[in-house]
C-alpha cells in the first residue's frame, strides 16, 4: 500500500536528522584540539610561559595552563598597600589563600617590595598607595581582562581585609551560569548618611568593596574598554561605587539585589576592631567574611573553618561506613561495661542553663560551661542543617526555638552521646498549606572521635616549629630574683645539687640569679660559691640597693642569654623534681608554644594533720597539705625569643605580684604561640608567711591578701576549727 505524503515527511526528516549529526560529531573530532596524556603534558610543561606554579600544585593548577584545557573556575585579585603587605596580605596568602579552588594574585603599587619572596605580587605601573585606591581598582581589573580574561570565568574583587571560604565559593559560582554578564556581593546604597549623595539612579546600585566583587569574564570583558573613562568621570571618592556604576552603565547589570546576600558575603559595619575575634556565628553560612584587619585573628577564623570542614568530612566518613554491609548497627551503647564503674554516668542538662553532674569537683549542680554550651550549639545547627537538607523539595522547613532538657555523657574511647528534648518550629511555605506550628520532639546524637594518631616527639616538634629558622638550646636556664632570705636559698640550692646530680647527661640545667643588696647578702654569695664548686653554672646579676621588682630582675635576667635560650622564671620557694624539669623541657617550643605550670602550693604547717607533718618530703598532696595554685602565673618557661615576641614582663610594676599574670595575658592575646596550662605535681611551693605592704597600689594588694588568705589552710580544715566554737 503507497505511504501518504506525512508519513514520508516523517521519515525523510528522521533520516536526515541522524545523517546530519552524524556528520557534524565527524567534523567535530577532527577539527578539536588533541588533548595529550597527562606524562606528555608535563613532558612539555617547560616548554610553556608558566607563572609562579609551584612543583607540588595540583593537577588541575598546572593543566589550566596548558593548550587546550578549559578555563580555571575563578581568579581572586587581592588589592594591599605597601603598609600591609607583609602582614595583612601575607596572612590571607598563608590562611585561605592556600584553599582557593583557582589562582590568587595580590595587587600592590608600583615599587612595593615584600620580605616574603613566595607571594605572588603584581606591581601596577603608575599607581600608588593614594587612599581611596580609586586608580589602583580600577587599573587591577584592566589588568584582569587584558592578562587573565582567557584563564578564568569568574574574577573576584577583595580586600587584603577579607576571609573567603574557598569550598563555599566554588559551589556557589558552579551553580550560575558563567557565560552571562554577572556582578555578584553584597548591594549597598551608601550608609544613612551617603543616602541619595552617591549619584545613584533610582533602580542603580553598587557591590560593596569590602565583603567582595565577583564578576563574570563577560562582565569583564565589556566594562574593560571603558575603565579609563569612568576613572576620568568619577562622582564619588568610592571606588566601589564607581566600580558599580561603570559596570551598570557600559554593561547593563546591577549587582544582585538578594537579602540572602548579606548572609552569603557578610560584612561586619558594627564593631571593626572586634570583627569576629569573639563571635564567629556567621561564619557558617558565609562565603565571605569582612573586615578582619587583625592577622591573628585571620588565623583564628580559618582555623575554626578548618574545623568547620574536618568536621563535615567525618560526618560524611561517618555516613558512608554506615552503608558498608558490615556496618554494625546505630546504638547508644557503644560500650558494654563489665564492672559497675565501667559505666558511664549521664549529665543532664536543664533548660541549657544548668547541669545536674556527679563524681566531678563541681558538681552536683552548676552552671553549663561555656564550652559544653558552645558544642551543644554547634550540634544543633548541624542537626537541623541535616533536617532541611531537601526543605525546598519537600515544602517544608524545622527551626530550633529552644532546648527543653537534655542527658550528655562522654565516652571517652568512643564520642559524646547526646538526647536532646527540643522545641521546634515546623513551618510548611507552599501553598495552599501554608502553616507554622510549634511542636517537640527528641533527637539522639552522636558525636564520634576520629581514630588515635601518635606522633614521635621529634616529629611533633618539628611540625609546630615548621617556620622557624632558630634551633633550640637543650640547657635549661633557671632565672631566680633573690633578695635576703639566706636560709631559703640555701635549701633551694641543696636540692638543685641533688637534683642536677642525678639528672642525667640530658638534663643540663644552669642558675641565673638576679642578686638585689641585703643584710645576708654575703651568706648569699658563700651559697652561689658552693653551686660553682658543683659544676652547676651560676651567673649572677647585681642590683645593688635598689626598689625589688620581679619583672625587672626576670628581663634582666632575660637579656643575658640568647634568643634560642630556653628561660624557666623561677623562685627561691620552689622545690622540683628531676622529671618536672624534664617535662618543662618537653611542653616549651621555640617559636610555637610556652608552658605556664600549675604549682602546688602548700598550706601553713601549723594547719597539717600530724599524719602530714611525719611526711619526710615535700612530694606529697593531701587536700589538708596543699592546693594548686591555679589563679598564680609566676612559674613559666618560655624561649627568649617568644619572650620577647609577647612584649615581656612589665617592668613598670614593683614590688610583690601583677607582672606574672600581665606576661600570661599577653602570651594569650599573642594568638601565635599555644600556651600550655597543667598541674604539675613536681613543683611545689613550700609555705612562708606572706607579707603584704599596705602601700602597694591597690590591685596588688589585693592580689597579695588573696593569696595570704588561700595559703592559710585548706576548707576542710577551716570548718574543723570552726566546728570547735559551735
Amino acid at each position: 500500500m503507497p505511504l501518504s505524503r506525512a508519513p514520508c515527511t516523517i521519515l525523510l526528516g528522521i533520516l536526515f536528522g541522524f545523517s546530519a549529526t552524524y556528520y557534524l560529531t565527524a567534523l567535530k573530532a577532527l577539527t578539536d584540539p588533541i588533548i595529550c596524556s597527562p606524562q606528555q603534558q608535563l613532558a612539555g610543561a617547560e616548554e610553556l610561559d608558566i607563572i609562579n606554579l609551584r612543583a607540588d600544585a595540583d593537577v588541575f593548577t598546572r593543566s589550566q595552563n596548558l593548550p587546550g584545557h578549559r578555563r580555571g573556575l575563578i581568579l581572586v585579585a587581592i588589592m594591599t598597600a605597601a603598609k600591609y603587605v607583609d602582614t595583612r596580605a601575607y596572612n590571607v596568602w598563608k590562611t585561605w589563600a592556600q584553599h582557593i579552588p583557582g589562582r590568587v594574585l595580590i595587587f600592590v603599587a608600583e615599587g612595593t617590595e615584600s620580605i616574603h619572596e613566595d607571594m605572588p605580587l603584581i606591581r601596577l605601573k603608575g599607581v600608588d598607595d593614594t587612599y581611596p585606591p580609586q586608580k589602583k581598582s580600577f587599573a587591577m581589573v584592566k589588568w584582569l581582562a587584558e592578562n587573565m580574561a582567557d584563564e578564568y570565568d569568574w574574577f573576584l574583587r577583595a580586600d587584603d581585609d577579607l576571609y573567603i571560604r574557598g569550598e563555599e565559593l566554588a559551589a556557589f559560582l558552579r551553580s550560575v551560569d558563567s557565560s552571562k554578564a554577572h556582578v555578584i556581593g553584597q548591594a549597598g546604597l551608601g550608609n544613612s548618611a551617603e543616602y541619595g549623595l552617591l549619584a545613584l539612579g533610582s533602580t542603580d546600585n553598587y557591590c560593596m568593596g569590602g565583603p567582595g566583587i565577583v564578576m563574570s569574564r563577560d562582565t569583564l570583558l565589556k566594562v574593560s574598554p571603558h575603565l579609563e573613562s569612568c576613572l576620568q568621570h568619577m562622582l564619588t571618592s568610592h571606588e566601589d561605587v564607581e566600580l558599580g556604576r561603570c559596570i551598570r552603565k557600559h554593561v547593563g547589570v546591577a549587582c544582585t539585589w538578594n537579602y540572602e546576600m548579606q548572609k552569603l558575603f557578610h560584612n561586619n559595619q558594627s564593631a571593626i576592631k572586634e570583627s569576629y575575634a569573639k563571635n564567629m556565628k556567621e561564619l557558617k553560612d558565609a562565603i565571605t567574611l569582612h573586615p578582619i584587619k587583625d592577622p591573628a585573628v585571620m588565623r583564628k577564623v580559618h582555623l575554626r573553618n578548618r574545623e568547620i570542614k574536618l568536621r563535615e568530612a567525618r560526618a560524611k566518613r561517618s555516613l558512608l561506613s554506615s552503608e558498608l554491609s558490615t556496618a554494625k548497627a546505630q546504638t547508644l551503647v557503644r560500650m558494654t561495661p563489665n564492672r559497675t564503674i565501667d559505666l558511664t554516668p549521664w549529665d543532664y542538662i536543664n533548660n541549657n542553663k544548668i547541669l545536674f553532674c556527679t563524681g566531678r569537683v563541681n558538681c552536683p549542680r552548676h552552671t553549663v560551661d561555656l564550652s559544653i554550651r558552645t558544642e551543644m550549639a554547634d550540634t544543633i545547627t548541624q542537626l537541623f542543617d541535616e533536617f532541611n537538607t531537601n526543605a525546598r523539595q519537600r515544602g517544608r522547613v524545622l527551626q530550633f526555638q529552644s532546648l527543653q532538657y537534655g542527658y550528655m555523657r562522654v565516652e571517652p574511647t568512643k564520642g559524646v552521646d547526646y538526647v536532646l528534648d527540643m522545641l521546634l518550629w515546623f513551618k510548611k511555605f507552599r501553598p495552599p498549606n501554608r502553616t507554622t506550628i510549634s511542636v517537640r520532639r527528641h533527637a539522639y546524637v552522636q558525636q564520634i572521635f576520629g581514630k588515635l594518631r601518635s606522633l614521635a616527639e621529634g616529629v611533633f616538634r618539628s611540625n609546630m616549629r615548621a617556620n622557624s629558622t632558630l634551633i633550640e638550646d637543650p640547657t635549661l636556664h633557671m632565672i631566680m630574683p633573690l633578695r635576703g632570705r639566706a636560709p631559703i636559698f640555701a635549701r633551694f640550692a641543696q636540692h638543685l645539687k641533688s637534683i642536677c646530680a642525678r639528672g642525667g647527661d640530658d638534663l643540663a640545667v644552669s642558675l641565673t640569679i638576679v642578686l638585689y643588696s641585703s643584710e645576708d647578702e654575703f651568706e648569699n654569695r658563700e651559697t652561689i660559691e658552693m653551686l660553682r664548686a658543683s659544676s652547676i653554672p651560676v651567673s649572677v646579676i647585681d642590683m645593688g640597693d635598689v626598689p625589688f621588682s620581679r619583672g625587672i630582675a626576670l628581663m634582666r635576667g632575660a637579656e643575658t642569654l640568647p634568643a634560642n635560650a630556653l628561660l624557666f622564671f623561677t623562685d627561691v620557694d620552689m622545690l622540683f623534681t628531676c622529671d618536672a624539669l624534664k617535662r618543662i623541657k618537653s611542653n616549651t617550643i621555640l617559636n610555637a608554644q610556652i608552658y605556664f605550670p600549675i604549682v602546688f602550693s602548700e598550706f601553713s604547717h601549723e594547719s597539717w594533720s600530724e599524719n602530714d607533718k611525719l611526711l619526710a618530703d615535700a612530694f606529697h598532696y593531701g587536700r589538708g597539705r596543699g592546693y594548686f595554685r591555679h589563679f598564680g602565673y609566676g612559674l613559666a618557661a618560655m624561649y627568649k625569643a617568644d619572650l620577647m615576641d609577647i612584649g615581656g614582663f612589665d617592668t613598670k610594676i614593683e614590688g610583690w605580684g601583677k607582672e606574672d599574670v600581665d606576661l600570661f595575658e599577653k602570651a594569650i592575646k599573642n594568638g601565635r604561640l599555644r600556651v600550655i596550662r597543667a598541674p604539675e605535681p613536681g613543683l611545689v611551693h613550700i609555705y612562708h608567711p606572706i607579707h603584704c605592704d599596705e602601700n602597694m597600689p591597690t590591685a596588688q594588694k589585693d592580689m597579695c591578701h588573696g593569696s595570704k588568705a588561700a595559703s592559710l589552710a585548706s576548707i576542710d580544715t577551716l570548718v574543723d576549727q570552726i566546728a570547735q566554737y559551735t
